[in-house]
């Protein structure tokens, strides 16, 4: 609403001017000129009072929504300091701490488990396709391509299963630490 005052004065301000300005360039009556302009000096003036009362309006405005908002926050930090102290009264730390490390195994043991399981299951996918038939079909697909891929094929290491791939090795060493932590449980 000030705002708008504002603005309707600098609307006089203006209107007023161009008064002073139409009886100076017209009649050349300077009294007239001189009453437009003291009445848009004034028009200015209240323009700028406005402008500033609104200014420290919305301060103050500001300034109450902070302090609301630090007495929201106080008020929340309250119950949140009820709450913990309920809290630390109920908590049982040995129990707390019996009750994390019994997690922390499970979730060691688990984790075991599932490493040995997936290195099982890669290593079975990975040695269930014989190395040759990956040779013939990318000779075939060579062939078809007119790509000669030869050299590349003969430098692929053929895997004998009598040495341990570093898979085989990780589940075997995987399998020695399961195998351990259910005995020691």
């Amino acid at each position: 609403m000030i705002e708008k005052e504002a603005s309707a004065a600098e609307k006089k301000y203006e209107a007023s001017r161009k008064k002073a300005l139409n009886a100076m360039k017209k009649s050349g009556d300077i009294e007239t000129a001189r009453i437009y302009a003291e009445t848009a000096i004034q028009n200015r003036t209240s323009h700028n009072q406005f402008l500033t009362m609104a200014s420290r309006i919305d301060s103050v405005i500001s300034k109450v929504q902070q302090a609301n908002a630090q007495n929201i926050m106080v008020n929340n930090m309250k119950q949140v300091n009820k709450m913990l102290e309920h809290v630390n009264k109920d908590m049982n730390i040995s129990e707390l701490a019996k009750i994390m490390e019994q997690f922390e195994q499970s979730f060691e043991n688990f984790d075991v488990k599932e490493q040995v399981m997936s290195n099982a299951m890669n290593q079975a996918m990975a040695t269930s396709t014989p190395t040759e038939a990956v040779h013939d079909l990318l000779r075939q697909i060579a062939e078809e391509n007119n790509l000669d891929i030869r050299a590349q094929l003969d430098a692929i290491p053929s895997v004998q299963n009598t040495v341990q791939t570093p898979a085989q090795q990780e589940a075997a060493a995987q399998n020695t630490r399961l195998a351990a932590l259910r005995h020691a449980t």
